[in-house]
């Protein structure tokens, strides 16, 4: 790769990396008041799913750090631990997405609450973007070969 845009791109991942590196600290501190605010009230299990939706948000957050590290290190953004790293977001979305569903508590009396299980958009949503992060992956995959052939050439 051109030194130039190497440099640039290695930049320009130093403040993409402080920026998802506060983001994740963020999602850790409040999947973390989700969870302790479910276990002094276990009635409301939408505080567990949303612990658990957020924790999802810190893990895909950890690995994109992760994957702005590997790209400033090496300086190139198509490598196997790249392709892996984006494999593994779209995986954890998409059993996010899929196992984790969505519940309503409705207070019902004083002591009595109905729990009502929904799938919704928000499900479908999460799936449709851990599809596109696969197919992304793929292209990465291609991007690999290309540059691998690259280096062959020059």
């Amino acid at each position: 790769m051109n030194p130039k845009i190497s440099g640039k791109l290695k930049k320009r991942s130093i403040i993409n990396s402080v920026v998802i590196g506060l983001l994740c600290f963020t999602s850790l501190v409040v999947a973390m008041c989700e969870f302790i605010s479910y276990i002094n009230n276990p009635q409301m299990i939408e505080l567990l799913i949303n612990g658990i939706y957020t924790l999802a948000i810190f893990s895909e957050l950890g690995l994109l750090a992760m994957i702005l590290l590997e790209i400033r290190k090496t300086g190139k953004p198509f490598s196997k631990k790249i392709i892996t790293k984006l494999r593994i977001m779209g995986f954890i979305l998409f059993v996010t997405g899929a196992l984790v569903p969505p519940y309503t508590t409705t207070p019902i009396s004083e002591h009595e609450y109905c729990r009502v299980l929904n799938y919704n958009t928000m499900n479908i949503l999460v799936i449709g973007i851990s599809i596109i992060i696969g197919l992304i992956s793929e292209v990465f995959v291609y991007g690999l070969k290309l540059q691998q052939e690259n280096d062959l050439i020059a």
